[in-house]
């Protein structure tokens, strides 16, 4: 029976009893099995400790060393120890396997990386009548004693914090120790231990990643390296010697959700980004903290900062810098509810060559016009890509939504965002998702998921945001049913859709006021250039006898011109304002050679013959009376 514990929770008790019985006869097999230095190594050593304090003769091999030659040269009663059975050959694991099953008072001690080794070795693990114990990293309780052990002190909450970041793995927990002790990091003193300085300075990670990478060379071990330097860096916020190190602090504490510190960072990010030289890469610094002002809703700012690459990257001929400029503006447009502006840029790009946010924006506004395949295939580009689901977990869920309904959506949410850290990145993404994540919850009567996430958004909130103060607002009035809350959140709100969203759900909790509310959010809808809204609405409308509606939809719903791509509907806009190949060429990005030979398939599939009658049919079906809500 498998059983979980830790190397530093070690059953000694039943260890005690196993040789007990092996003294009368009874030989057993102890296998610990876990993830990568989750201590199998050291549980070992302590087995052997026991079986030699009981009298035991113990021997230790490797799993390249003969198992026949311990059984051999040891009397019996005798422990014998093999560590990383997941390395043996075929030929030992069989030998293994036979002189355990001989029924000897040997106890068999084994260690191997849980599901690792050839299939000998497998059929060796599944086939042993001992106990099989699952090791799992460290708990917090067991991180704390384990630094209270070596210090021989109580270890304060930073220090604690600090030690948690290694994700209960023992050897970094070793290694970080080591490092913070020997540089004079840790002061002791009256029964506590606690950091005698901020954070964790640069001259102490090489010695901690020489060390961790040393002793474990498991990728397990350096993405805990990676978590503990994230976490060390919001102690201090001590000046780096790169701008680009600085925007880098700035990103990670703006996506782990320390906002008003992330935007602090970013601003010092572009301050220090002077220093830098052309050819130093000052626009990699400005692009990332532009995304950070975007999504911080400071659009003034963040278009200034773009306009000052833009313009620098003309003048220097620069091309390199083009895409991450490009995936920045398209999501600051976005963000500011201008979704086919953010897709008109995308599109000036090569399609094959898109980022995972850049197709996030084109999925999102396929969702809203209503070509729901196609916003699924752009999703599924996103995670071929193997982009952070952070980017695109939001258009997920709304898929979700309109392809399932409620209940796949919140299955779907809870697989994709079962930690707190995820649900907080995907949040600081896209706040207003907090509505979207209470409203199917609350379809599904899982009141818990629905407080979670209210207490997630409502601590971003706190660094009031209008953005994250708007989506608090929305979220919990939805989960008290609370109206003047909702009332509060439309008018934070940005962007149309978010308020025209604000607006439905009034309309759902405010039962005498349905229709009012319905025809505010119909012309919402129709300002945000959402078809599959302003349908959905309108149909609502209807439901409870309104056909006469106020508003009309102001987007492009495709007719003659559906069947044209993203690009090549920007492309014919262009020509009908007049534009030149040349200039489309520039506007778009591509070269004079793609433009003639978008539009020989625009002619092609639109049955035209010249760029006149292309512009005049294009003009004629822009300007005609879309459809009438009623």
């Amino acid at each position: 029976m498998r059983e979980e514990q830790t190397s530093r929770n070690l059953d000694r008790a039943f260890v005690g009893s196993v040789l007990s019985a092996a003294k009368s006869g009874k030989g057993a097999v102890l296998l610990y099995e876990g993830a990568a230095q989750t201590g199998k190594t050291w549980v070992l050593g302590e087995v052997l400790g026991l079986a030699a304090d009981a009298g035991f003769a113990t021997t230790r091999l490797g799993a390249g060393e003969h198992p026949a030659v311990a059984a051999a040269e040891r009397a019996e009663p005798a422990v014998v120890a093999i560590d990383d059975v997941h390395r043996a050959s075929p030929g030992f694991a069989r030998e293994l396997l036979a002189m355990v099953a001989t029924g000897t008072r040997t106890v068999w001690v084994l260690a191997r990386e849980s599901g690792a080794g050839c299939p000998e070795v497998e059929r060796l693990c599944q086939v042993l009548g001992g106990t099989r114990s699952e090791l799992v990293p460290w708990t917090e309780d067991e991180t704390a004693g384990y630094l209270a052990d070596r210090l021989h002190a109580e270890p304060d909450l930073a220090l604690t914090r600090l030690a948690n970041t290694a994700g209960g793995n023992p050897a970094l927990l070793e290694a970080l120790v080591d490092g913070l002790s020997h540089e004079g990091f840790v002061e002791v003193g009256d029964g506590r231990a606690r950091l005698a300085k901020p954070g964790l300075p640069e001259s102490v990670l090489p010695a901690v990643l020489d060390r961790v990478l040393r002793l474990c060379g498991e990728q397990l071990a350096r993405d805990a390296l990676v978590e503990l330097t994230r976490a060390a860096l919001p102690a201090g916020d001590l000046p780096a010697r790169d701008p680009r190190e600085t925007m880098a602090r700035a990103t990670e504490a703006w996506c782990s959700g320390e906002l008003s510190r992330g935007l602090r960072l970013a601003y010092r990010a572009i301050s220090e980004s002077g220093r830098l030289a052309v050819d130093e890469r000052p626009a990699e610094v400005e692009i990332a903290a532009a995304v950070v002002l975007a999504d911080a809703s400071r659009f003034d700012e963040c278009d200034t900062i773009l306009a000052t690459v833009r313009d620098r990257m003309r003048w220097t001929g620069q091309t390199r810098w083009e895409a991450p400029w490009s995936a920045a503006k398209a999501r600051r447009l976005a963000k500011a509810g201008r979704l086919r502006d953010a897709v008109a840029v995308v599109n000036g790009h090569d399609s094959a060559e898109l980022s995972s946010p850049e197709l996030a924006v084109l999925a999102l506004a396929a969702l809203r016009d209503g070509d729901i395949a196609k916003s699924a295939r752009y999703v599924r580009r996103c995670k071929l890509i193997e982009g952070d689901p952070a980017e695109y977990g939001s258009v997920v869920l709304q898929l979700a939504e309109a392809q399932y309904g409620h209940g796949h959506a919140l299955s779907l949410f809870k697989e994709m965002y079962g930690t707190g850290r995820r649900l907080r990145e995907l949040l600081v993404r896209e706040p207003a998702m907090a509505a979207l994540i209470v409203r199917v919850a609350l379809c599904g009567d899982d009141l818990p998921t629905a407080r979670w996430v209210c207490e997630l958004i409502g601590e971003l909130a706190e660094d009031d945001l209008p953005a994250f103060r708007a989506a608090d607002l929305h979220a919990r009035g939805l989960s008290r049913r609370d109206t003047g809350l909702l009332s509060q959140a439309r008018l934070l709100y940005a962007d149309s859709w978010s308020r025209a969203r604000v607006v439905e759900d009034l309309a759902d909790i405010a039962s005498p006021r349905t229709a009012n509310a319905l025809q505010e959010a119909l012309s919402l809808y129709s300002e945000a250039a959402a078809a599959r809204d302003f349908a959905r609405v309108r149909s609502r409308l209807r439901s409870v006898g309104v056909y006469d509606t106020y508003a009309r939809f102001s987007g492009i719903p495709g007719a003659t011109f559906r069947d044209l791509t993203d690009k090549q509907e920007s492309i014919v806009r262009l020509v009908a304002d007049g534009l030149t190949n040349h200039q489309i060429a520039n506007q778009v990005f591509v070269t004079t050679h793609t433009v003639n030979f978008h539009l020989r398939k625009i002619f092609r599939k639109t049955g035209v013959n010249s760029r006149v009658e292309l512009a005049a049919l294009y003009k004629s079906w822009a300007s005609s009376e879309l459809p009438r809500s009623g």
